[in-house]
């Protein structure tokens, strides 16, 4: 568990500290995740190499809002396609089985995935892992849970 809290926070320190940029080949994004944490996103560009996320996400067992900073370069040897990882946090509810009450939500998450932006299509598809991690109770399932498919439609 420490050699993967370790690595994480390697590669973020790494991408934190790399100067490359290039220009993304849109400037916002909205679509559909699916998978751990399913729902809607919003993904805006504020510089070349960085954007926010938005992810909303509910279920009959649980709603959260997601805010994530990430840092996104393309990789090498692939056009248009770029690696990105990212922090951010989470907000929300869950609904428990076996109780009648539920319980807030309050965590931060880490994010790493590929994704790809068509070229001639304005649409964007990628594949992450979103581990989270809850600081109000013990609804944690942070490394088995996180993997996700969305799909957003871009704005140029």
């Amino acid at each position: 568990m420490k050699f993967r809290n370790l690595f994480i926070v390697t590669l973020l320190a790494v991408a934190a500290i790399t100067t490359t940029a290039s220009a993304q080949s849109y400037k916002t994004a909205f679509g559909a995740r699916i998978g751990y944490d399913s729902g809607i996103t919003l993904k805006h560009f504020f510089a070349p190499a960085n954007a926010l996320e938005g992810i909303l996400s509910a279920s009959p067992h649980y709603f959260q809002l997601t805010g994530l900073y990430e840092y996104q370069q393309p990789l090498p040897g692939a056009p248009g396609l770029d690696w990105y990882v990212g922090l951010g946090a989470h907000i929300g509810n869950v609904y428990h089985k076996d109780h009648h009450g539920g319980s807030f939500l309050l965590g931060a998450d880490l994010l790493a995935g590929l994704e790809y932006a068509f070229p001639t299509a304005p649409f964007a598809i990628s594949l992450d892992w979103k581990p989270s991690f809850n600081f109000t109770n013990d609804y944690n399932d942070y490394w088995f849970a996180g993997l996700a498919l969305s799909l957003r439609y871009t704005f140029r």
